[in-house]
């Protein structure tokens, strides 16, 4: 999968008022948009409301189903896939929380006059799909790391300590996340300049069963075995608010009173919180009630086939997925 420059084309900006289309009463407006829900992360809820309302105000009528991240919801949420197309919904958005068993399932492939669209997630290798509407999550990485090679640079030390915790491989972002954030810390690693004590590098290593808090104190106290008691590691490369949790809770337990530099996206609650009390050094803001609008216009295109122009791709096989990315900020204390 890699990302292609399409034809420079103006993104259109479709307004959100269809009072013209009020009056076409055969264009079919249904919607089905399939969410993870927020019991491990609390942006789900946001991004329910953010599409609720995004949808309302391109007159789509959106019926929402949401399933837990975890391996039954990842089958709750086939299984909500298959109903709503056997319904005959004709527009979906989803957000995969397996996104192989999505594709195992071959309900897309087997659909084809079904448009699906994906929000925020990728569906890997499935060239079915009709657009993406996301945040580019490479870019995540990348800002996350480029974060921390200024706070490195600016400590004037000649070398620092960093460990890096990533996201479940059910994700693909979380793979994105780390091949965004290595291609800059990789040349600083292999010249010993930032140094892994856990010798966990590679993603396989790093990657996490969920992107629960639970999962992210675990990997924190795993990596402090290659530490002095009292010690933790200077730069903490974490993907996501409730990893930059997770890692504050083991440090706690630990009875560490040194603050790393850790990182985060999704400019949660939690995050907020603990940036404002110097816990957590940064997170990436995925600007979530743009990426809801991006989304319910695409809908909107494809249910009034005039279909959003964009000036970017994901390649899937031989077809080129046009994608919609969201604006990223990165927010520190002083944002708040």
């Amino acid at each position: 999968m890699k990302l292609l420059l399409i034809a420079a084309v103006a993104l259109l900006t479709v307004s959100c008022s269809n009072d013209n289309e009020k009056d076409d009463v055969t264009v079919d407006r249904k919607v089905a948009v399939l969410l993870p829900d927020a019991s491990v992360i609390e942006r789900w809820a946001i991004d329910k409301k953010n599409l609720e309302n995004a949808m309302g105000r391109y007159g789509l009528d959106a019926t929402f189903y949401v399933a837990p991240e975890t391996e039954e919801g990842a089958n709750m949420q086939v299984a909500q896939l298959r109903k709503v197309i056997n319904d005959g919904v004709k527009y979906i958005v989803v957000t995969a929380i397996d996104y192989n068993k999505i594709n195992e399932s071959k309900l897309i492939e087997e659909n084809p006059d079904v448009k699906v669209v994906c929000h925020d997630r990728f569906l890997v290798d499935n060239p079915h799909i009709a657009y993406i509407s996301s945040a580019n999550t490479k870019a995540v990485g990348h800002m996350q790391a480029t974060f921390l090679l200024t706070c490195f640079r600016a400590s004037g030390k000649s070398s620092m300590t960093l460990e890096i915790l990533q996201g479940p491989e059910t994700d693909v972002n979380a793979k994105d996340y780390y091949d965004g954030a290595m291609a800059q810390l990789k040349p600083f690693i292999d010249n010993r300049e930032l140094i892994v004590k856990s010798q966990k590098k590679e993603y396989d290593q790093v990657k996490a069963g969920s992107w629960s808090v639970a999962d992210g104190k675990s990997a924190m106290l795993d990596r402090l075995v290659s530490y002095e008691s009292g010690e933790c590691p200077d730069l903490i490369l974490a993907a996501v608010d409730n990893q930059a949790q997770g890692v504050i809770e083991a440090l706690t337990e630990k009875g560490i009173t040194k603050t790393p530099v850790i990182t985060g996206q999704d400019n949660s609650t939690i995050a907020k919180n603990n940036i404002l009390a110097g816990k957590q050094a940064m997170t990436i803001d995925k600007s979530l009630e743009e990426m809801a609008f991006n989304t319910a216009m695409i809908v909107s295109g494809l249910v009034h086939n005039t279909p959003v122009q964009t000036i970017e791709s994901v390649t899937i096989g031989s077809k080129e997925i046009p994608v919609l990315y969201s604006k990223l900020i990165t927010k520190v204390r002083d944002s708040y």
